[in-house]
């Protein structure tokens, strides 16, 4: 089927379809997305990763919403849930300065926050990707921060997935001087632990001045699944985000992000790990565009790879011309812990202004056979000096998450891997 046959079979049960500047939207991405085509290996950014999985998975309709739900990570945030990309509970009890509902529910009742909005970021429009969401989205989220508020709770988005094809397109707006912070959490449901659904989700970020955002992404997808996902963020002057992502499933994984720094005294920290066995694959894509001088921007991520697991990271620091006074830094480290493991590391810089600091670094190796020995020589069992040595290994990027009850959350996850 052809994404104009599915759009056509889709038109009168997609959101907002009676909006002519949704529905023209969606033509245009539909357009991007057909000229481009599913990107292959001959394109640079894909050079890495085989898109072949997903080729017979993307007109494929999931069953709607799904049962029981499982508990929040964290028990006093305020939380959406969707189910196979729709909305399944709301948020309630939302303090002032906060707007927190489904993308499906904007397009009905608000089509006025969207409007103007919705898929203007720049750094993620002309991608294929993102392009298809555009086009096939039913739902999401919509977070719009008043300007000066701060939301103490944090506010967490749970994605259940379990059939077909979904398509969460998020939006987040935050007002100059705003603060909050955000947990995506992206899990399998429906207790088939290899299930081979498909997920192509968008956050567009934008923060005005002085704004300071804070965004985990979670992903522990079935097993079989595939998973992609685009960040397309720009921050205006001072406008601060740090972000984290931890890849814990799935079987085919792309994590994209996008960051346009627009102002000075901005600046973005991007985190993230990636723990992998079996025969996943997880592709960590970055590019750090420092539009203006003034601003900064670190990346530090980390990874662990067991049997016949396939990590990427991709890394790239664009620096403008005129964006004199900049600091950007850029580092991947990745732990092998079978031979027939692999890494492959790019990271990259473009600097067309003289007056930066900038660096960039990747490393891949084994445990530390000395470090292994002295903590065995103290009588600790080899199976326990080794979690040892793994924890000691990502708590440096683990250490980066601000939010100490996150962090937590984070820190318990990354132990249960190494303890399976």
């Amino acid at each position: 089927m052809s994404l104009q046959a599915y759009q056509d079979e889709l038109a009168a049960d997609l959101p907002g379809a009676g909006l002519p500047w949704l529905t023209a939207l969606r033509a245009a991405a539909a357009a991007r997305f057909e000229a481009s085509g599913l990107p292959d290996r001959k394109v640079e950014a894909w050079r890495y990763t085989s898109l072949k999985p997903i080729q017979d998975r993307l007109f494929t309709r999931g069953a709607g919403r799904m049962g029981i739900v499982p508990p929040a990570l964290l028990a006093n945030s305020h939380r959406l849930v969707f189910s196979n990309g729709v909305l399944h509970t709301g948020a309630t009890d939302l303090p002032s300065g906060l707007r927190l509902l489904s993308m499906a529910q904007a397009m009905k009742d608000a089509p006025e926050l969207l409007a103007g909005r919705l898929g203007q970021v720049a750094t993620g429009q002309q991608l294929p990707l993102p392009a298809l969401n555009q086009a096939l989205s039913r739902d999401g989220y919509v977070l719009l921060l008043e300007p000066g508020s701060v939301v103490e709770r944090p506010i967490e988005i749970s994605f259940l997935s379990g059939q077909g094809a979904s398509y969460p397109r998020n939006l987040i707006l935050a007002g100059a001087g705003a603060q909050a912070t955000v947990v995506e959490h992206y899990l399998g449901h429906g207790g088939d632990i290899e299930g081979d659904y498909f997920l192509n989700a968008v956050t567009e970020l934008q923060a005005a001045a002085g704004a300071h955002l804070r965004r985990y992404k979670i992903q522990q997808e079935a097993m079989g699944a595939s998973h992609i996902a685009t960040l397309a963020g720009q921050l205006d002057g001072g406008a601060k985000l740090e972000n984290f992502d931890l890849n814990l499933g799935g079987q085919l994984v792309r994590s994209e992000i996008h960051i346009a720094l627009q102002g000075a005294g901005a600046d973005a920290a991007l985190n993230g790990i990636y723990l992998l066995r079996g025969t996943q694959h997880c592709d960590n894509a970055i590019w750090m565009d420092h539009v203006v001088g003034g601003n900064t921007s670190h990346q530090d991520y980390r990874g662990i790879l067991d049997n016949k697991a396939h990590a990427v990271f991709q890394g790239k620091i664009t620096v403008r011309r005129d964006a004199q006074g900049i600091e950007g830094h850029q580092l991947n480290k990745t732990l092998l812990l079978s031979d027939k493991a692999e890494i492959d590391s790019k990271p990259e810089l473009e600097i067309l202004a003289d007056d930066v600091k900038c660096s960039h670094g990747a490393t891949a190796g084994e445990l530390d056979e000395s470090g292994l020995f002295y903590l065995r020589s103290r009588g600790i069992p080899e199976a326990e000096a080794r979690q040892l040595l793994m924890t000691a290994f990502v708590a440096q990027t683990l250490d980066k998450t601000s939010d100490e009850a996150v962090r937590g959350i984070l820190t318990g996850l990354v132990a249960d891997w190494m303890a399976s």
